[in-house]
């Protein structure tokens, strides 16, 4: 019965995915979107947050870093062109600059709580009602000195020098000082915070994937890199309690040895029993493995919140193993590229570029540029992060809490 129901589940999904006309659109309606038709949530999130405030890199930003100047001149022009793989269809009322051919984790998040889209902190004609984004598309965990310094190889779509995650911490602050908090005392300012959702999205993504293609590469990073970038993802997630979050949830990291950015380059013989990078992924295993330690001695310290951590790396290995399952045809090729090589992806040769192209069915794929995540399967993971137990605790439990049954 259990196995019918998750069939059930995800043949709706599929059925509303291929009914959809994915996008990334860039308009300015910030209308409340309803939770995907044939998507049922386990748990009624609908009325339980009225605000999220969102921190993360590319799979959470929506539109920080096109705002702030940090991507590439020519992946920034992509987005007021018609032709452009980032927003090349008839959509949906999304706002913003999404590095995907539509909605992210965060999005369906918003569409489950019956909230409008999040603005990004960045957009000045932005309606902050529901919370805010503070997420940034390229930036990191390690100090921005740090990649200054060295030359990291190829740094993608975003330019040399990376903003890092403290970036985001003094927006929030400027934020809740400006607009959230002001007129309010301390506590007042901490009892209005604790009824927000705060959403730290994936982080440290970037720095491995730049030490990844440095002359340093997935056999030399040390812990101590590691160590300091969950340093400073734990300072954020503290930064956040002090100043009252009472819910928080943390992401893990994906593996990134399964991306065609590290595929490409990486050597021929260097394979997991999933045909991923086994080098760079046994990276990501470390770092999440830390994370989770770090935030169980958060949660002895903060026992009054609600810290969650999100498997990331688990939940899409699990799509990848089961990709069929998922109606996923392509498991590794990305769907905008340079039509080159088994995964459609040249690091030079980056989506939108000329001589590049886009899928017809971009639903059939889970990589959309070789780096970043097509709108399908953010769906599916949205699907398992909230409702297939890949969340520590449960968000069912989170719900409990805020509603003051647990």
């Amino acid at each position: 019965m259990a196995n019918s129901k998750y069939m059930f589940l995800q043949i709706s999904c599929f059925i509303l995915l291929l009914s959809l006309s994915p996008t990334y659109a860039h308009n300015k309606s910030h209308k409340s979107t309803p939770p995907p038709i044939g998507f049922q949530a386990r748990v009624d999130f609908k009325g339980c947050f009225n605000k999220v405030y969102a921190f993360g890199d590319s799979n959470t930003d929506i539109g920080n870093a096109y705002y702030l100047g940090t991507l590439k001149s020519f992946i920034s022009n992509l987005f007021s062109q018609a032709w452009s793989p980032y927003s090349s269809s008839e959509s949906s009322n999304l706002s913003g600059y999404r590095l995907s051919n539509g909605r992210l984790v965060i999005d369906f998040l918003c569409e489950t709580l019956h909230i409008p889209h999040l603005s990004a902190y960045k957009d000045s004609s932005a309606n902050f009602s529901s919370g805010a984004n503070f997420a940034i598309a390229g930036s990191t965990a390690l100090s921005n000195d740090l990649f200054g310094h060295f030359n990291f190889g190829n740094p993608l779509m975003w330019k040399q020098n990376p903003e890092s995650i403290l970036t985001q911490l003094d927006w929030f602050d400027s934020f809740v000082g400006e607009r959230e908090c002001k007129g309010k005392d301390e506590d007042a300012c901490k009892s209005e915070l604790g009824k927000a959702l705060f959403w730290i999205g994936e982080m440290g993504g970037n720095d491995y994937a730049r030490l990844f293609a440095s002359s340093i590469g997935p056999a030399i990073v040390n812990n101590q890199f590691t160590e300091q970038a969950v340093d400073h993802i734990c300072t954020l997630a503290l930064a956040l309690l002090d100043k009252g979050a009472k819910f928080l949830v943390v992401q893990g990291i994906p593996p990134i040895g399964c991306l065609p950015l590290q595929l490409t380059t990486c050597p021929s013989n260097d394979r997991d029993q999933n045909g991923c990078s086994a080098s760079a992924n046994l990276v990501i295993k470390g770092h999440n493995d830390l994370l989770q330690k770090r935030l169980d001695t958060i949660r002895i310290r903060y026992k009054d919140s609600m810290v969650l951590y999100i498997d990331y790396y688990n939940a899409f290995k699990t799509i990848l193993e089961k990709h069929r399952q998922y109606q996923f045809k392509e498991p590794f090729k990305a769907c905008c590229g340079s039509g080159g090589g088994p995964f459609n992806y040249l690091p030079n040769l980056l989506c939108g570029a000329f001589g590049t192209s886009t899928c017809k069915d971009s639903s059939i794929h889970i990589n959309f540029d070789g780096v970043h995540l097509t709108e399908n399967m953010h769906l599916h993971l949205f699907d398992l992060f909230f409702n297939q137990g890949f969340s520590t605790p449960s968000f069912a439990d989170l719900i409990k809490k805020k509603n003051g049954k647990f």
